[in-house]
């Protein structure tokens, strides 16, 4: 029953629309061979594989109870979660935290740094609600039994280990590196595998499209993402996000893309020539993450002037597991 009625615009007679469908590709359905279901039912175009009497989905109970349960493809997102971003619904405790911590460099509108060696940057957050000024409680629960999860950070001893050592690492390929093309690699022996390039902002905003590229198949037992971003907010905001919500054992920072259009706006290796944000963004991501956090960099940014060499101690010093050069 269509409860449109006559304003309907869509096709209800089954045999209307084969009728007019192009022929089939071939006799077997390679999802129905091998889930026992076939999701597209009439529209498939090897559908009579597994038509019936009356044009109905056949489905094969045995082989299907088989797949009942399983996520074969997960970090996939949620129409709630996609609503709550778009709306800025979303709550980032521990980013906001940390931003909280960076102190103006002046009045001129310069971007913050780090807070000064000896401040506490949680001071402001345990404050009072009137203290501060701003009417919002403290994160600290008041019922029931105390803990200190959400006072006290993992020191990086206490952080999820990345044993890669000896391992075969597909290192994250943009326009390629898609989830049908890591599947293949997997075939043929990649260990570690990397999503391609996810820039910040879009997945900020819940775009499809973007969250997309940190999708997972459950073949990929060590699998990580790769984000782009230019400012220490939406990267540390970005992380906490996909803490939160995603399967991942490692999340990795491009600092090695040279496309103009992200070069330009501040991303990419230009970071390597910006310690400052290079390091906030470190930094934060590094505090919201219960996994590793990578970091990909070029030998350097100008022709024959390598700065890598000057740049990777640092990185293991703002709290980086690993850097990978290209």
């Amino acid at each position: 029953k269509c409860f449109f009625g006559p304003r309907c615009r869509f096709l209800h007679d089954v045999g209307e629309y084969l009728a007019g469908k192009p022929s089939d590709l071939g006799q077997r359905c390679v999802l129905f061979d091998t889930f026992g279901r076939c999701p597209y039912g009439v529209t498939c175009r090897f559908a009579r594989a597994h038509l019936g009497d009356g044009h109905q989905n056949i489905v094969n109970a045995a082989l299907a109870q088989q797949w009942e349960g399983k996520l074969l493809v997960r970090n996939n997102l949620s129409k709630d979660l996609q609503r709550q971003l778009r709306k800025r619904k979303f709550v980032f405790q521990k980013a906001e935290e940390y931003l909280r911590g960076l102190k103006p460099r002046g009045g001129d509108g310069d971007s913050p740094v780090l807070q000064e060696e000896g401040e506490d940057p949680k001071a402001e957050a345990l404050q009072s609600p009137s203290s501060r000024g701003d009417g919002v409680a403290p994160s600290i629960p008041t019922v029931g039994p105390l803990t200190d999860e959400d006072v006290t950070k993992l020191r990086p001893c206490e952080k999820k280990k990345l044993d890669i050592q000896g391992k075969l690492y597909l290192a994250p390929l943009t326009t390629c590196g898609n989830l049908p093309f890591r599947r293949i690699c997997k075939r043929f022996g990649a260990d570690v595998t990397c999503g391609e390039m996810a820039v910040c902002t879009n997945l900020l905003q819940g775009q499809s499209s973007e969250w997309a590229l940190l999708k997972r198949h459950h073949t990929e037992d060590i699998f990580g993402v790769q984000l782009e971003g230019a400012f220490p907010d939406t990267m540390t905001k970005c992380a906490e996000l996909l803490n939160r919500t995603i399967e991942v054992d490692f999340v990795d920072i491009n600092v090695g893309c040279p496309i103009d259009l992200v070069y330009k706006k501040g991303g990419g290796c230009a970071l390597m020539t910006r310690s400052n944000k290079f390091e906030q963004i470190v930094r934060g991501m590094n505090s919201v993450l219960d996994v590793p956090l990578t970091v990909k960099i070029r030998t350097g940014v100008q022709e024959k002037i390598n700065v890598a060499h000057k740049i990777i101690p640092k990185i293991r010093e703002w709290g980086a597991s690993m850097v990978t050069v290209r």
